[in-house]
């Protein structure tokens, strides 16, 4: 605003500079607006979505981390393998694959209720009357 007033102060622009600087200032304000809307947006989707990755990155972490700790892939695994079940880090690594794999399971189930009843609504506004 300080640039335009100086501008046409000293005449730096003629008339249709003016109006074409009034154009491109009104698009970069809306242009603004729009941005600041989609970045809440954004940031809102993140928010959400946030707890939904948290539970899949600890249940992939956890598999990993059973498999490399508690069950190894050797002879010597298998043998030390009944022994290993009961540590704690294996009671607690088992508990949070078991327990991200029920999240995971109800936030699709939560994803497919919120989808059909979003988009598998059936309007009845003015029912059709057979008999006029």
């Amino acid at each position: 605003m300080f640039i335009k007033q100086r501008a046409i102060q000293h005449n730096y622009f003629p008339e249709t500079n003016v109006f074409l600087y009034s154009c491109i200032e009104r698009s970069y304000y809306a242009f603004k607006v729009c941005f600041e809307f989609i970045y809440k947006g954004f940031v809102f989707i993140i928010k959400i979505s946030g707890i939904y990755l948290l539970w899949i990155l600890l249940h992939y972490v956890a598999s990993h981390l059973y498999i490399k700790w508690c069950v190894p892939s050797t002879l010597i695994g298998f043998l030390l393998s009944p022994f290993m079940t009961t540590t704690p880090h294996c009671q607690s690594l088992r508990w949070i694959v078991y327990n991200a794999a029920h999240m995971i399971n109800h936030m699709w189930l939560l994803l497919g209720t919120w989808i059909c009843s979003t988009f598998l609504i059936v309007h009845r506004e003015n029912p059709v009357n057979v008999n006029t």
